[in-house]
């Protein structure tokens, strides 16, 4: 009977010689999906990019805005950023991002708005600016009642002063009516001594 050598040295040769010939088997595959998938993800970014730039031009046109220079400093993060997002609500909202920065009626280059937003969730999103839609209607509706109220004031000053006449005329018969009296009683006081 032959005995089997076990050795350790024997059974790692046996081990290198399997993961040499596993790795002439996978990894030209594993290499090959990794480039597919890299060249897919790149693709699929630069198409967020393009769109959220025909989008951004699309708003500029609608809006008659007529685009100025940014520096690339703030239009390569907006653009790396961009191109990450799922969401077609946020996509547009990058795009709308972009056509605030390229105003040039508006002096807007801040570098902290594409940070943020590429912070945020959709719902995130959705949640503060609802917040904001509620400033905006609050704010809206406190100026149409102080718009109203000084158009109502010229009325409301001659209705108070009105009440003020009334109420003074009423003090006057008032004290009047008190004098009297009180003269009415200083007679029937002083009648009462002298009889």
């Amino acid at each position: 009977m032959n005995k089997i050598d076990i050795t350790s040295t024997a059974l790692e040769k046996g081990i290198d010689l399997a993961k040499d010939f596993l790795d002439k088997l996978i990894i030209p595959s594993v290499e090959e999906t990794g480039l597919l998938l890299r060249d897919k993800v790149t693709l699929w970014k630069f198409k967020n990019q393009v769109r959220t730039l025909n989008k951004a031009k699309e708003y500029c046109e609608k809006h008659n805005i007529n685009p100025k220079t940014i520096s690339l400093k703030l239009l390569c993060p907006l653009l790396d950023y961009s191109a990450l997002e799922e969401s077609e609500e946020l996509q547009d909202k990058w795009a709308i991002l972009l056509t605030n920065l390229v105003d040039s009626e508006q002096n807007t280059e801040n570098h902290v708005f594409p940070y943020i937003l590429s912070q945020i969730s959709t719902n995130e999103f959705s949640i503060m600016e609802n917040v904001f839609d509620d400033q905006v209607s609050r704010r809206n509706k406190l100026s149409k009642e102080l718009e109203q109220f000084k158009n109502d004031l010229p009325s409301i000053t001659q209705k108070i002063d009105d009440e003020i006449k009334d109420l003074d005329l009423e003090i006057e018969k008032e004290k009047a009516k008190e004098k009297n009296f009180l003269d009415r009683d200083y007679w029937n006081l002083h009648r009462k001594k002298i009889n």
